[in-house]
């Protein structure tokens, strides 16, 4: 228990107070480091390397590199050493506790710290919280700061590796939580009342709708059945207010994590709005298209792809749109038949698993969604590039700054019929390997 407060201790040395009123701890860091960061995706173990845990930056304070270390050990070894020592005694509440509460505010200034030089403490930190977070006995120690830092503005500036290990963390802090629970998070965004927003109250709602989502996503397999109502409300919700870019952004990812993490049978009341908004941004794509081809000089499309105006913020937002509408539909058709057999009610509105000759038919035919806009697309950008087919879900993009990106996706789906299908494969390695593509995938569009 000695070596474990001296761990503690260590790690508390490169801390300091921001006011001297109250203990608000935050790291020490270098001038030149003081900027936050854009971190780059890197998906690695969930282990902690520790030849790789070393800091290669000379304003380092040697401080800061013994902290680390310490941080290194207490997440590799102190919830197992506590559960030994003390799983057999009726003291856990007399020793470990208030331990773990004074571990966890030494550690929680880590996790906020999102500069360059901190990547490697952060890390560590964060498996020390996950690792502890196992046991439930300790949730008092930690469920607090943890919910806190799940609504910080702050919370998904960070890697994929250690975003995966706050999906184990927030997974145990609402898994049998009896104090901290499910409709904590969903009372917590409930309390921007509906009505007539300003732009930050939007921004405010949306990225409150984004770590709900992240909760659903750190989920198991229908672990949320029972709140299918209320959160069929809080979409409902959204979807009445007006059709703010940066709202339906979520809404689209939201609708990706809920097809993966509620089963078929319990999606039946979803359906209507996952197509009726899909099939809404469909139709507006292809009018722009349209519009575009048409020469219209208020085209949106024509002022984006000849660069008369200046992508603004807003511009790059309905792009996002777009392509998070075009996500929804790649992971739609990616999806085994058997784990979403209500959506083959509406599959022929979006691709033709057939060859079909529309040209020739006297008849006044549907042609699906991926046929008119490739031929649109095709019409307006002549050339494309070739999508790679071996990665699935098809559509890896974080965002675009042009609508031609979306090309070589609607060029697959018109011609799916030709290749070696691999949307349509049910090879079971093949079927795991792409569950989790599409769970990495959706997890990526949460990094910010």
């Amino acid at each position: 228990m000695k070596v474990l407060e001296n761990c503690n201790t260590i790690v508390a040395s490169s801390l300091e107070q921001s006011k001297w009123l109250r203990k608000n701890l935050h790291v020490r860091v270098a001038q030149s480091d003081s900027e936050p960061i854009k971190l780059p995706i890197i998906d690695s173990s969930n282990e902690i390397d520790n030849n790789n845990l070393t800091l290669d930056f000379d304003d380092t304070s040697q401080s800061t590199n013994f902290s680390l270390v310490a941080l290194t050990i207490l997440a590799e070894h102190a919830a197992k050493l506590l559960d030994i020592i003390y799983n057999l005694t009726d003291d856990k509440d007399r020793f470990i506790i208030p331990y773990l509460q004074n571990l966890v505010t030494n550690v929680m200034p880590y996790v906020r710290t999102h500069v360059l030089s901190n990547t490697p403490c952060y890390r560590a930190a964060s498996t020390l919280l996950m690792n502890i977070s196992q046991y439930s006995y300790t949730r008092r120690a930690w469920k607090k700061e943890v919910f806190e830092q799940l609504f910080d503005i702050g919370f998904f500036q960070v890697d994929l590796s250690t975003l995966r290990l706050w999906a184990i963390i927030i997974k145990n802090m609402i898994a049998n939580g009896k104090t901290t629970s499910f409709h904590d998070v969903l009372n917590r965004i409930n309390t921007i009342p509906i009505g007539l927003f300003s732009s930050k109250e939007y921004e405010q709602r949306s990225m409150l709708i984004k770590r709900f989502a992240f909760v659903i996503y750190a989920s198991e397999k229908d672990e949320y059945n029972q709140y299918l109502p209320e959160i069929l409300v809080c979409i409902t919700d959204l979807l009445k207010l007006p059709q703010v870019p940066i709202l339906y952004i979520q809404v689209f990812h939201f609708l990706r994590i809920l097809l993966i993490r509620i089963s078929s049978k319990n999606l039946i009341s979803f359906w209507p709005i996952i197509m009726s908004e899909l099939i809404q941004v469909l139709l507006q794509i292809e009018q722009d298209l349209l519009s575009d081809i048409e020469g219209n000089p208020r085209s949106y499309v024509q002022r984006m792809t000849t660069q008369e105006i200046t992508l603004s913020n807003n511009s790059n937002l309905i792009l996002k749109v777009y392509l998070y509408a075009c996500k929804l539909l790649d992971i739609l058709l990616a999806i085994p038949f058997s784990d979403i057999y209500q959506f083959q009610l509406f599959r022929s509105a979006f691709v033709d698993d057939h060859v079909k000759n529309y040209e020739n038919s006297t008849l006044d035919t549907f042609i699906t969604f991926s046929i008119r806009l490739s031929k649109l697309f095709e019409q307006k950008f002549q050339t494309i590039s070739i999508i790679q087919t071996s990665n699935f879900p098809l559509l890896r993009l974080r965002t675009i700054s042009n609508i031609s990106e979306l090309f070589p996706f609607f060029n697959y789906l018109s011609k799916m019929h030709l290749y070696d299908n691999l949307y349509l494969k049910k090879d079971q390695m093949f079927l795991s390997d792409k569950t989790n593509a599409i769970e990495t995938s959706i997890l990526e569009d949460f990094l910010e």
